[in-house]
């Protein structure tokens, strides 16, 4: 039987016939690291975002490695994660205002 390793936000089989799987959350973290609106095509992708645990390793993974040009082409997804965070931090939902504070911080 082959075991689950979880790894930078991976989900891989131990059997090299299965490709590795990623957890959504890291798919949606891809999301905000592109230069379209993530809620474009989903309109409740902040809302789902905030009830998933947060994988603050891919997420800081990924904010490590931009230089400043591509920091300024998806500057404002950035702002709207930082916006959506504080406005999840209102929410009477405990598990939002967790994950929200965790992203912050």
């Amino acid at each position: 039987m082959a075991q689950t390793e979880k790894k930078g936000g991976l989900l891989r089989k131990s059997s090299a016939s299965k490709k590795p799987l990623k957890e959504k959350v890291v798919l949606m973290y891809d999301e905000i690291f592109t230069t379209e609106d993530p809620s474009k095509c989903n309109p409740r992708f902040w809302e789902e975002l905030f009830l998933m645990k947060v994988n603050l390793e891919y997420l800081e993974g990924k904010l490590e490695v931009l230089d400043g040009e591509e920091l300024m082409k998806i500057k404002d997804n950035i702002n709207c994660l930082f916006q959506h965070c504080i406005q999840a931090l209102g929410e009477e939902h405990p598990i939002r205002v967790v994950n929200a504070l965790q992203v912050l911080l």
